[in-house]
C-alpha cells in the first residue's frame, strides 16, 4: 500500500514543524521600546500614576478648542451645492441655484413661506415710518451675528425664498435673504412687531456725467477691461439689476438693464455693467439715483 507523503498523519511522529509554536522571549518588566511596541510592566504602572495625578488637577482655561463653522470649508459644515438645471434657471420662483444661501448660525427652526409678492430678484424698500434701524444678520436666526444696518428708505434685492421662524421669542417673524449676503426681518406683525419692508420697483439711475458726447461705457462684466456693449449719454436712464460692487481703489460698479429701442416690434434690452462712482479713485460720479416717493399701498388708485 502506497500512501502519499502529504497525507501522512501520525501523532507518534510529533507535530509538524509548521505547527510548532515559536518560543517567546523572556518578559522584561522594565523594558520600554515604543518604536518596537515593547512596553514593560513597571513603565506602564508609572504612566498610570502620572495620568491619575493629571486627572485630579483642574483643567486649564484654554483646554477647550472651538472653531466657527462658518469659516470652515469642510463639507461637514456646508451642504453641497446642487448643480444648476434648466428648470432652476428658468423658474423665477425657485431659489438661485448658482449661489449657496446660508442660513447661518445658530440654527433656528424655520419654514419656507409664501409672503406677499416676494420672489427671487424682487426689490424692497425699508418703510419710511420706522423708528428703528433694520438689522442685517448673517443668518435666519435673530441671534446670528449682525453684519450691517439699513435705515428708512434703503433699497435692496431679494436673494431667495423667505422663511418664517416657528419657535422662540421671534416666532412668526418673516425672515428674508438679501443680496449680496445676509438676512433681514421683512415682517414681524405676527410677533407683535411692525412690517419692515414694502415692495418697490427696481431702482433707476440717471447719467449725470457729461464730457462732450457719449462718454459712459456699458461693459459685459464687472471688469473695467471687458467688452463694450453700449455707450450712454448724459441724461440717459438705466435700471439697476443687482447690488453695487466695489472693485479696485474704491470704484463702484453696478449691473444695469437699459432699453435701446424696438427691434422686430419687441423692446430690446441691453444688460451690462457701468461705473456709478469713481470719486474714490479721483474720478467722476457718473450716475445719480432717481429718488422714488413712497406710495401708500392702501390707496386704491389715483385721482
Amino acid at each position: 500500500l502506497v500512501v502519499p507523503i502529504g497525507d501522512v498523519s501520525d501523532s507518534r511522529l510529533g507535530p509538524r514543524p509548521s505547527d510548532r509554536t515559536p518560543m517567546s522571549p523572556s518578559f522584561d518588566s522594565t523594558a520600554w521600546v515604543p518604536e518596537q511596541h515593547v512596553y514593560g510592566l513597571l513603565p506602564l504602572l508609572m504612566c498610570r500614576e502620572v495620568i491619575r495625578e493629571e486627572l485630579t488637577l483642574p483643567p486649564p482655561d484654554d483646554r477647550l478648542k472651538a472653531v466657527d463653522s462658518k469659516h470652515c470649508e469642510s463639507q461637514i459644515f456646508k451642504p453641497p451645492r446642487k448643480e444648476p438645471s434648466t428648470k432652476d434657471l428658468d423658474d423665477e420662483d425657485e431659489d438661485d441655484a448658482c449661489s449657496y444661501i446660508s442660513e447661518g448660525e445658530p440654527c433656528e427652526r424655520s419654514d419656507v413661506v409664501s409672503w406677499g409678492k416676494s420672489r427671487r430678484g424682487s426689490w424692497w424698500r425699508v418703510r419710511s415710518n420706522l423708528r428703528e434701524d433694520l438689522i442685517v444678520r448673517s443668518g435666519v436666526s435673530l441671534s446670528s451675528v449682525e453684519i450691517g444696518r439699513c435705515v428708512a428708505g434703503d433699497l435692496f434685492q431679494q436673494k431667495g425664498k423667505p422663511r418664517m421662524l416657528i419657535s422662540g421669542k421671534g416666532q412668526g417673524c418673516i425672515r428674508m435673504p438679501i443680496q449680496p449676503s445676509g438676512w433681514v426681518t421683512a415682517d414681524a406683525s405676527r410677533a407683535g412687531g411692525p412690517q419692515y419692508l414694502i415692495r418697490t420697483h427696481a431702482p433707476q439711475w440717471r447719467a449725470i456725467y457729461e464730457a462732450g458726447g457719449k462718454d459712459i461705457l456699458v461693459r459685459t462684466t464687472v471688469e473695467l477691461d471687458s467688452e463694450v456693449v453700449a455707450i450712454l449719454s448724459c441724461g440717459d436712464v438705466v435700471e439697476q439689476a443687482g447690488p453695487i460692487t466695489t472693485i479696485i481703489e474704491g470704484v463702484e460698479r453696478m449691473p444695469i438693464v437699459v432699453k435701446s429701442g424696438r427691434q422686430n416690434g419687441d423692446s430690446h434690452k441691453i444688460v451690462g455693467w457701468v461705473t456709478t462712482d469713481a470719486s474714490a479713485a479721483d474720478g467722476p460720479v457718473f450716475f445719480k439715483l432717481i429718488q422714488e416717493v413712497e406710495t401708500n399701498h392702501q390707496k386704491r388708485g389715483r385721482r
